[in-house]
């Protein structure tokens, strides 16, 4: 188990071999359950597609329920801790990207990430779809070094300013190799290439895109 108290997800790979048919079988239901207590209120709002999400989830092999269980309560839980009234109907199509995303990833970052997105849905109900499409296209040291720009960002906005610092504290925390500064590196030009950061005065700079992004990736 992890430190946190969340599921090794380092080790889920080999996790079926190393412990008892029993005790595996016991574990998936237990994620199971969680993953449907997680979406008990979702499913109160809207039985539909409450229904078509649990379906997706269902049809995720053992190992990836177990996974997805554990994120989907985790974005519940920050979505509850950070006291907001949903100010909408979450879509579907936002949380099952999540369930599916959060099933096959076993990066711890880039985890976290997609458990702050769905929380961010969660609160908001105004995620763009291409949000998740975008995360998906992130490795950890991506993430990383969008949070290095993101670090340097000289937001005029209050509001936003403090999310760019909550997201690039986040983000750093992380033991990551630390990539270059201004050098032009394959990660830079993916980046770029997602319309997250441009280069302006020989400095990289987050784009609209970029800062809208890193809203919807920090946890609400």
């Amino acid at each position: 188990m992890a430190d946190d108290g969340g599921l090794d997800v380092t080790g889920v790979g080999k996790l079926a071999k190393a412990i008892p048919q029993k005790a595996w079988i016991q574990l998936v239901d237990t994620a199971c359950i969680t993953f449907r207590e997680a979406i008990a209120p979702l499913t109160a709002i809207s039985s539909g597609f409450g229904r078509l999400i649990t379906a997706k989830f269902d049809r995720l092999v053992d190992a990836e329920k177990v996974l997805a269980a554990e994120n989907v309560a985790k974005a519940q839980d920050k979505a509850t801790k950070s006291k907001r009234a949903p100010s909408g109907t979450p879509k579907a199509n936002i949380i099952i990207a999540v369930i599916e995303a959060s099933g096959i990833q076993t990066d711890l970052l880039l985890r976290e990430l997609w458990a702050n997105l769905l929380a961010q849905e969660l609160t908001t109900a105004n995620i763009h779809p291409e949000f998740p499409h975008i995360l998906s296209r992130l490795s950890a040291p991506d993430a990383q070094l969008l949070a290095q720009v993101a670090d340097r960002e000289h937001a005029k906005n209050e509001e936003l300013k403090k999310i760019i610092t909550k997201f690039s504290a986040g983000i750093l925390g992380f033991s990551l190799t630390v990539l270059g500064s201004e050098r032009a590196s394959f990660n830079h030009e993916h980046l770029h290439h997602l319309n997250l950061i441009k280069k302006e005065e020989g400095l990289w700079r987050l784009t609209y895109t970029g800062r809208a992004f890193i809203q919807a990736v920090t946890e609400p």
